[in-house]
């Protein structure tokens, strides 16, 4: 019988290493499908964001994030003219999240004026991820302040939005 510490990526018992198989119920898998379909129920019910007061809490959206959401979902192309604090990174950062686990072999790029500031955007979807219920997770093959792979080879990587940053990189979504 192996162990937990078998099954989690670098020590982090919060991720789930790649290449562990992962037995599902009935009710994980039409809550998996359901969530694969729905990206707004799917932030809903699994995701988990920091608040400053409270911790780590779900993320309880707006109407307009809603709509945010399924816009992302439906249309390739959006841009948001919205205003600061708002609660729009939160949530581009949760559509993001679900691109990346629901859909195999993509490269996400979060770039940003500064490195720092990318990063920290990175460091949000991380979280959330950690968040996740195991058997919502892919496995983790790459884990670090500037990238992370999942183990259905979706990528997120994280820059400036300087001249050679990602230069040559091709990517399905880029914020």
């Amino acid at each position: 019988m192996p162990k937990e510490a078998d099954h989690v990526y670098l020590g982090n018992p919060n991720l789930k290493k790649a290449n562990v198989a992962q037995n599902f119920t009935k009710k994980q898998i039409a809550e998996y499908l359901k969530c694969k379909d729905d990206p707004v129920y799917f932030t809903e019910k699994f995701i988990r964001i920091i608040n400053l007061d409270e911790g780590l809490v779900p993320f309880d959206m707006y109407p307009f994030q809603r709509k945010l959401i399924h816009n992302f979902h439906s249309g390739r192309f959006n841009i948001c003219k919205m205003p600061r604090q708002s609660g729009k990174s939160t949530t581009v950062v949760s559509y993001l999240l679900h691109y990346a686990l629901f859909n195999d072999s993509v490269t996400i790029g979060i770039l940003a004026n500064k490195a720092a500031t990318a990063r920290d955007l990175l460091g949000r979807l991380q979280i959330a991820y950690e968040a996740l219920p195991k058997w919502m997770q892919q496995g983790i093959i790459a884990w670090n302040k500037g990238s992370m792979e999942l183990e259905n080879k979706s990528k997120i990587v994280a820059a400036s939005t300087s001249a050679s940053a990602v230069r040559g990189m091709s990517f399905n979504i880029i914020l």
